[in-house]
């Protein structure tokens, strides 16, 4: 589906039968036509691309910002305009991100993309499964969204040539962009200059172990795992974890039903109980 598809459809008021990888193809476009938007009236592609810019342009009377216990963010619809609630008590990076994903829902909503949930059908008589099913396709798209409005794939490219696709330049686009390493991470991989593996470890409590939280690949269609995905201590992981410098070494991973080993490259971020190893492995 290419860019004129976007508005014909939007304004045809219904979605032909398309798949979960169309949906994706779908929003992600629509998104970045509201980033050249943005781009356009501003002048400048310059980051950060923040959610108020975009806010603004899609009539949402405000953003709040509220204690919502677990709950990152909240979308309310009202007849004057919807208003955006972000959980006061998360990090700036992650209050974007929140923002930024309850914007995708709106984009999900303009291309009528619930009627591409309603054809998500699972082999269950578990109605309670098919609706979980639905809601996290739903929430898949959405922060494929964000994703897109936070680091458009046109401007992190070039910052990411510019650095260099190495575990330092991590935490420089993440300041950049102000966004979450976690989301940094996994856009390098996604934009796949370098093809490489984005991997996020954290301690688990009370243990000498580190544990895989996030793992993701330059293709949505193949799945990427290390084979193990707990380390014992001690480890050059966790050299990376209790000393601020990069450490390299090499794993096996499993890639669709491959398995490689592969060099990677991993430092630790963050501090206390948010300390956490990233890595970087090179697939060629």
């Amino acid at each position: 589906m290419n860019t004129l598809n976007v508005g014909s459809l939007i304004n045809q008021g219904a979605l032909p039968p398309i798949n979960s990888e169309q949906a994706t193809a779908l929003i992600i476009e629509h998104a970045k036509q509201f980033v050249n938007r943005v781009i356009e009236i501003r002048g400048n592609e310059k980051p950060p691309f923040l959610p108020a810019e975009y806010a603004k342009l899609k009539g949402i009377q405000s953003i709040i910002k509220a204690d919502l216990g677990k709950t990152s963010g909240l979308l309310l619809r009202f007849q004057d305009g919807p208003v955006i609630k972000v959980n006061k008590n998360q990090n700036i990076a992650r209050q974007n991100f929140s923002c930024a994903h309850e914007i995708g829902h709106i984009l999900f909503s303009e291309l009528k993309l619930e009627n591409f949930l309603k054809s998500i059908e699972y082999r269950t008589y578990d109605p309670q499964a098919k609706i979980k099913a639905r809601a996290d396709a739903r929430e898949r798209l959405c922060d494929a969204a964000a994703t897109e409005l936070l680091m458009p794939e046109s401007v992190f490219r070039k910052y990411l040539i510019g650095f260099g696709i190495t575990i330092h330049a991590v935490e420089r686009l993440s300041d950049i962009f102000q966004v979450s390493l976690r989301a940094t991470v996994r856009r390098i991989a996604e934009i796949n200059i370098t093809p490489c593996i984005a991997l996020v470890w954290q301690p688990l409590q009370r243990t000498n172990i580190l544990n895989l939280v996030q793992c993701s690949g330059p293709e949505r269609r193949l799945s990427y795992s290390p084979i193990h995905t707990k380390v014992k201590y001690p480890s050059v992981l966790h050299k990376a974890l209790e000393k601020n410098i990069p450490v390299k070494c090499y794993k096996s991973f499993r890639i669709g039903k491959e398995i490689k080993r592969l060099e990677m490259e991993s430092k630790g971020f963050g501090k206390d109980k948010f300390r956490c190893v990233v890595s970087l492995a090179f697939i060629k």
